[in-house]
C-alpha cells in the first residue's frame, strides 16, 4: 500500500500519496472498506487528522520532517486535547505552554489519550496566553514523547484492554519550530482538525459491508422453523438500515462537492459524526440480534465464518463511537447553532 501511495491516496505523490481528487480517494476508500479489509490504526490520527492539518496549516519543512515517516509508519501519532476539568468544555484547558527563547517549557496533564503508551509524536492544544478569551489563548504545539519531564500512565480499565492514558508534562521544553500555524490560532486549528477526523471515522463502506455482514448472519440463524431473513419484521429493520446508509452516502457527497470548490469541511461534518455513528451502533444492535442464541458470546462457530467474536466487540464498542470525537448532544448543538443559526435560549 506505501509503495503505491494507496496509504493515503489524496496526498501529493511528492509526498508519498497517489495524487488522488476527493471523489477519487471516496471511491478508493468506499472500495476498500466495503470488502472487509483491516483499518489502518494509523490512519484516523496520524494521516486522517494531522496529516491534512499540515498539509494546509503547517511550514514547508514541517510537512517534509513530519508527513513521510507518519506514511511509512516509523512514527506514531497520539492526540492531546482532553484534560481533567476540559473534556467537552474542550477550551478550558490548562496546559500551559511559556516562550522561553527558542523552546516552549510545558507544565499540565492530559488524559484519556488514546494509545499514548504506543506512541512516538503527540499533538498538543496548549494555554499560551490567559489574558483574552479562553478560545483565543490556544496554541497547537507537536512534541516528541521521548521528551525528559513526560510522563505517560495508562489508565487501567476493567478489561485487559487499556488504549487510554494520563500524560504528564514537568518542564518539559518543546522547540519553537514545532508550533503549527500561529501562536494564539489553535482553537481555529483544533476545529479544522476534528472536521478531518469527522470525515474520516465512518467510512460508508464499512457500514455497506456490515449490513451485508447482518444479512449473511440472519440467514442461518433459525427462527421459528425458518431462516430470520425470512421474518417480516426483521426484513423492515434491515431494510432502515440500508435507507439510511444510503442517505449517509449523499451527504457525503454533498460535503464532497463542497470540498471539490475549494471549501474546507465545516460544521456540516457533524452530521457524520451524528448520523454515523448512531447507525453504526443500530447495525450492531441488528447483528447482535442476526446471530440469535449466538449474540453476544465472545466464542466463535465456524457456520458464523468465526465472525462471532467481531459482531460482539463491535456491539460492545458501537456505544462509545457516539461520545468520543464529541458526543452525539454536542455535535447536534453545533448543527443547530451554526448550521441551523438557532438561538440558544
Amino acid at each position: 500500500l506505501y509503495e503505491k501511495g494507496w496509504i493515503v491516496p489524496e496526498f501529493p505523490k511528492e509526498l508519498g500519496g497517489a495524487g488522488l481528487s476527493e471523489t477519487e480517494q471516496f471511491i478508493f476508500n468506499y472500495e476498500y472498506s466495503h470488502c472487509g479489509a483491516p483499518r489502518l490504526k494509523t490512519k484516523l490520527v496520524s494521516l486522517g487528522m494531522l496529516a491534512p492539518l499540515l498539509l494546509q496549516h503547517g511550514t514547508k519543512e514541517q510537512q517534509d520532517r513530519f508527513i513521510p515517516d507518519m506514511l511509512s509508519g516509523k512514527t506514531i501519532w497520539c492526540q492531546g486535547f482532553s484534560e481533567p476539568n476540559a473534556g467537552s468544555d474542550l477550551a478550558s484547558l490548562n496546559l500551559k505552554a511559556v516562550l522561553e527563547g527558542d523552546h516552549f517549557v510545558l507544565n499540565g496533564q492530559k488524559t484519556w489519550t488514546s494509545m499514548a503508551d504506543h506512541a512516538d509524536w503527540i499533538f498538543l492544544l496548549v494555554r499560551t496566553d490567559s489574558s483574552g478569551k479562553k478560545q483565543e489563548g490556544i496554541s497547537f504545539l507537536l512534541a516528541d514523547l521521548k521528551t525528559p519531564g513526560i510522563t505517560i500512565r495508562p489508565i487501567e480499565a476493567l478489561t485487559d484492554h487499556a488504549p487510554f492514558c494520563e500524560v504528564f508534562f514537568d518542564d518539559v521544553r518543546v522547540p519553537k519550530e514545532n508550533l503549527v500555524g500561529k501562536m494564539g490560532e489553535g482553537w481555529k486549528l483544533a476545529g479544522a482538525l476534528l472536521q478531518h477526523e469527522r470525515l474520516n471515522a465512518f467510512p460508508v463502506g464499512e457500514l455497506i459491508y456490515a449490513i451485508e455482514t447482518v444479512r449473511k448472519n440472519s440467514a442461518k440463524t433459525i427462527y421459528r422453523g425458518k431462516p430470520l431473513i425470512q421474518d417480516p419484521a426483521f426484513r423492515s429493520k434491515l431494510a432502515a438500515l440500508e435507507v439510511d446508509c444510503n442517505s449517509l452516502l449523499y451527504t457525503f457527497f454533498r460535503i464532497l462537492s463542497q470540498l471539490k470548490i475549494g471549501s474546507a469541511p465545516g460544521p456540516e461534518a457533524s452530521f457524520l459524526k451524528v448520523y454515523g455513528s448512531e447507525l453504526y451502533r443500530r447495525v450492531m444492535d441488528l447483528n447482535i440480534e442476526a446471530l440469535g442464541p449466538y449474540g453476544q458470546s465472545w466464542y466463535n462457530l465456524e457456520e458464523f465464518d468465526n465472525s462471532i467474536h467481531q459482531a460482539t466487540m463491535g456491539w460492545v464498542n458501537s456505544t462509545s463511537l457516539t461520545i468520543w470525537g464529541g458526543s452525539s448532544e454536542i455535535q447536534r448543538t453545533v448543527i443547530a447553532t451554526q448550521v441551523l443559526k438557532l438561538p440558544r435560549k
